[in-house]
């Protein structure tokens, strides 16, 4: 690979951060109603130990890769986060020498502010009530005010609106969920936050298999998981809205589902966040209603509490 404007240094540089995301470990989690039910451990990702390391490594990469901007400029790159993708962001970054700006929104739990702050060039935290719309899109708001007023200074390229946020799934997590079910995948269930990772992976599956079923994850109002968004209460991303059409149905799960799910998959081993939990019960949920199905979710994050698992691999 040659990288415009760089030295072969820092294109095998490029290439460490991509060849180190993805590839995770897919397993068998449960059996319900005759189904089986399998989860992607995106907690395995190296950087911010979630499905996050994807978008952010192709987000930081790819404009370098096509030429589209010089590592050598003096940009910040910025971005709006509820964490993980900030985190991420920040160490990748860090890695190849570019300047991280994170906004993150004013509901942003103690603990991912503290990873965060060890991660990023700089961050800041939204003022409570900075967009009508509800604290989670006030990040958002608050990203697109700064870059629009000096846009020669920030570099913004928006995981909710990126074609490399999309590719990231498109090109890895797609792929994976199809090679390591040996093709058998039914159905994909997921709960979306900026929807790449769902309509991504979505897009790749379903040139497999037009049949394969994707469920959207939806969590209750005012729902205290970080990552994934209640659409009653958010706005739908670029992402999603535009390809809206790959969803063939949706799933509700409350809070109290998804605690109870995160609890049960702690005491079989599993470091895991709240929504994993949410996923998990949302997978259970299709299982119980259908028939010679191989339900597939995944794991976006690991929990804070607990340190992560060994690896193990799916057997179907």
């Amino acid at each position: 690979m040659t990288v415009p404007g760089v030295d072969e240094t820092y294109a095998s540089r490029i290439r460490q951060v991509k060849e180190r995301v993805g590839n995770t470990p897919m397993v068998h989690i449960d059996t319900v109603n005759g189904n089986k039910v399998l989860a992607k451990l995106e907690y395995l990702n190296p950087f911010s130990q979630s499905v996050k390391d994807r978008p952010a490594a192709y987000m930081l990469t790819g404009p370098l890769e096509r030429g589209e901007i010089d590592p050598r400029e003096e940009k910040i790159w910025i971005e709006a986060s509820s964490g993980n993708l900030g985190i991420a962001y920040g160490k990748i970054g860090s890695y190849l020498g570019l300047e991280t700006f994170i906004v993150v929104p004013s509901v942003i739990d103690e603990k991912t502010l503290d990873r965060l702050r060890e991660s990023v060039s700089r961050y800041m935290v939204t003022p409570g009530g900075y967009c009508p719309r509800g604290e989670r899109d006030g990040a958002i708001k608050m990203v697109a005010d700064i870059w629009m007023e000096d846009p020669e200074k920030y570099e913004f390229r928006d995981q909710y609106s990126s074609r490399d946020n999309l590719l990231a799934h498109e090109e890895t997590t797609g792929p994976e969920f199809w090679e390591q079910t040996d093709g058998r995948i039914t159905h994909l269930v997921l709960a979306p936050g900026s929807g790449g990772t769902i309509i991504g992976s979505a897009r790749f599956l379903k040139s497999q298999n037009p049949d394969i079923k994707i469920i959207a994850v939806q969590p209750q109002i005012d729902h205290q998981i970080h990552g994934v968004r209640n659409f009653e209460e958010s706005m739908k991303s670029i992402i999603f809205k535009d390809n809206e059409d790959l969803i063939d149905g949706w799933v509700d799960v409350s809070d109290r589902e998804a605690f109870r799910a995160m609890e049960q998959l702690w005491r079989e081993g599993y470091q895991v966040g709240t929504s994993s939990g949410l996923n998990y019960a949302a997978a259970r949920k299709i299982a119980k209603e259908e028939g010679n199905a191989v339900i597939v979710t995944m794991f976006p994050s690991s929990s804070t509490r607990h340190r992560l698992t060994q690896k193990m691999e799916v057997n179907i």
